[in-house]
């Protein structure tokens, strides 16, 4: 071999590496056709707290344990085809059991580690304990937590905390997801001070150039703004592929009460397909998107559906020995006493579903007064939901879990004045069977006629003005109305709450609003006001 073989072999290896690099420039700079790329998206939202199971009719979902378990097999399944997986929140962790009054989200946050989440928004609940309960959240989560409309001043507990977008890597390929959170986060929570939510639709524009400047062209943006939000962002802002939200707990897909399909395909001006798609609430069901983009970050294929989270899914033993250990705690807190009353708060059946009583009276005050900064103006509860009184005396969480054992939250809607005197005929309906939709109110009284036909027992419906007067309902007129999840449903024959508009379930537990009020209000003395007064004699029944 000569001497000069080796300079020769060094110098063309040389020249092939710079080839291969010249070569992998050109293909990025000039998008040359490289093969799709799979991603599947697992996704939560509205958990609010709810490490145990719940109860949806006679079937039982959810459960850390079970989401453990169902995660883990997913991503066995990817891992075989080494098709990239990420597991994403789309908010409002926080609120809706004692565990979270128990332990203000660091219980949820020690499984959601755990479980290895990839990359979580904040809901309206996050700040219901102010900034400083969400910034140890945000700091001891093992994930990035985002949200490109929020802005925190200098003295914020959050500043520096919660990025607007992260970019993650798989497979050499980029994948940006920027967060967004309602704005009326300002009323529907207690942000406090220093904060500001900007609105959605510009945020989302400004993250999809900031993210495009960095090369990225397969864009998520993972919301709690609300579904109709979600659509309305996917149209106007171009450059998103994927929406991924909550806030509003929409079923879809083949999701118990679905009305959208999984997932909805919507179109940006160009004509662009973006998918919509969200999980409902409670961690019932995981989310479950596989997409494929072309090289160009293109979508050109997608399929999924929701996984229920029922008792075919066997529950992470090591997730179950985790959770008892958090449950200890949460049962001396049911005895804990939060306030007293001088009389008995009467729940008894015969009397709540037939008359106004002063139990009655104390819950729809209780989630009235929860509402009134986002300018609720009456309440309208079932009968059915009070399940027991409570003695005079001592009050505890016990006691008021009894009266309201069904986990519902609280809503908001706006009804027509018609609307309203609609809702109050079929409190009344069947009263004679003793139906759990007799109404037991705030902020309106009315009288009623149990002789009259039904449909007509309702008459000289009045609303509270802000000068504590009452004036006649104005049935064109709209108010905002606060209920219960059950029956924004249209539960309970309610079905006219299904017509309100701007509708949204706050997340606040119906029991914890109520535990709240009585813990503000008490010693209690509270009496029946006629507020629901029953005709004694025939009178000529016309709806207002």
């Amino acid at each position: 071999m000569t001497p000069m073989l080796p300079k020769l072999r060094f110098r063309l290896l040389l020249v092939l590496f710079f080839l291969g690099l010249l070569l992998m420039l050109l293909r990025s700079a000039f998008d040359i056709e490289q093969p799709n790329f799979a991603l599947r998206l697992l996704h939560t939202n509205d958990h609010h707290a709810h490490l145990e199971p719940a109860k949806v009719g006679d079937r039982e979902f959810g459960g850390i344990a079970r989401r453990s378990t169902l995660v883990e097999q997913l991503r066995a399944e990817n891992k075989a085809s080494r098709e990239p997986l990420l597991l994403l929140s789309a908010g409002d962790i926080f609120q809706g059991t004692l565990f979270f009054n128990q332990y203000l989200g660091l219980a949820d946050l020690d499984f959601y580690n755990a479980l290895d989440y990839n990359v979580a928004t904040i809901g309206n609940h996050e700040f219901d304990k102010g900034q400083k309960v969400l910034a140890d959240f945000v700091k001891g989560a093992e994930f990035p937590i985002i949200c490109a409309n929020l802005q925190t001043v200098a003295t914020s507990p959050l500043k520096g905390l919660i990025k607007p977008w992260v970019i993650l890597t798989m497979n050499r390929q980029k994948i940006g997801i920027f967060g967004l959170v309602t704005p009326e986060t300002a009323i529907l929570s207690n942000p406090g001070d220093g904060v500001t939510f900007t609105d959605p639709i510009a945020a989302a524009q400004t993250a999809v150039k900031d993210l495009t400047a960095q090369r990225v062209n397969k864009i998520i943006a993972l919301t709690h703004i609300g579904f109709p939000q979600d659509l309305q962002l996917a149209r106007q802002v171009p450059g998103i592929d994927v929406v991924i939200g909550g806030h509003t707990h929409t079923p879809v897909g083949n999701i118990i009460g679905a009305k959208n399909p999984y997932p909805v395909v919507e179109k940006t001006p160009d004509g662009s397909p973006v998918l919509v798609v969200t999980d409902w609430e409670w961690g019932k069901y995981l989310g479950d998107l596989d997409v494929t983009f072309n090289s160009k970050g293109q979508l050109v294929s997608w399929t999924g559906e929701p996984h229920a989270l029922d008792a075919q899914i066997q529950p992470d033993a090591a997730f179950i020995t985790k959770l008892e250990k958090y449950q200890k705690p949460i049962q001396a807190l049911r005895q804990k006493v939060i306030g007293s009353s001088t009389v008995m708060l009467n729940g008894e059946r015969a009397d709540v579903r037939t008359s106004e009583t002063n139990l009655g009276n104390l819950i729809a005050d209780a989630i009235l007064a929860k509402t009134s900064p986002d300018k609720t103006q009456i309440a309208i509860i079932n009968s059915g939901g009070i399940r027991a009184s409570i003695p005079k005396g001592e009050v505890t969480v016990s006691e008021v879990l009894e009266v309201l054992p069904f986990g519902n939250t609280i809503s908001r809607l706006d009804l027509t004045g018609g609307q309203i005197a609609q809702a109050l005929e079929n409190g009344v309906s069947n009263i004679s069977e003793g139906g759990g939709s007799f109404p037991q109110v705030s902020g309106l009284r009315f009288i009623w006629q149990e002789s009259a036909p039904v449909g007509k027992r309702v008459t000289d419906i009045q609303v509270r003005a802000q000068d504590s007067s009452y004036k006649p309902i104005n049935s064109s007129a709209t108010y905002r109305v606060v209920t219960n999840s059950f029956l924004l449903n249209g539960g309970d024959g309610y079905s006219i709450f299904t017509q309100g508009k701007d509708k949204i379930d706050t997340g606040f537990l119906q029991s914890d609003v109520v535990i709240e009020y009585i813990a503000a209000k008490s010693p209690l003395n509270l009496q029946v006001e006629g507020r629901i007064q029953q005709a004694k004699e025939p009178i000529d029944a016309k709806s207002s």
